[in-house]
């Protein structure tokens, strides 16, 4: 049985997105104190938030960090590339 194109194109998009979501969820791991950010349309990070305590300034480390996961990100899949523009990311409290 042949599956529709349409029903592919959603599959590679469910996959692409578990890529994401899976790179996205290590970044946020990675950096304990990232709280969210948003991506501008040219793929650079925007209203980046920390959770900050006394004495804790968030440095350009930080920033350089988030963009890095991203070009890394879209150097490895381009189609990825669509899929953040435009989106927010938030930590999932548990």
């Amino acid at each position: 049985m042949k599956i529709s194109q349409s029903r592919q194109q959603e599959i590679r998009r469910e996959r692409v997105e578990a890529v994401i979501e899976g790179r996205i969820g290590a970044l946020f791991r990675r950096i304990p104190e990232l709280s969210g950010f948003s991506i501008q349309q040219d793929l650079q990070p925007t209203e980046v938030a920390v959770h900050s305590w006394p004495g804790y300034v968030a440095g350009e480390d930080l920033y350089v960090e988030i963009v890095t996961a991203l070009a890394n990100l879209v150097e490895e899949r381009t189609e990825v590339a669509d899929l953040l523009r435009g989106r927010t990311f938030a930590r999932q409290l548990q």
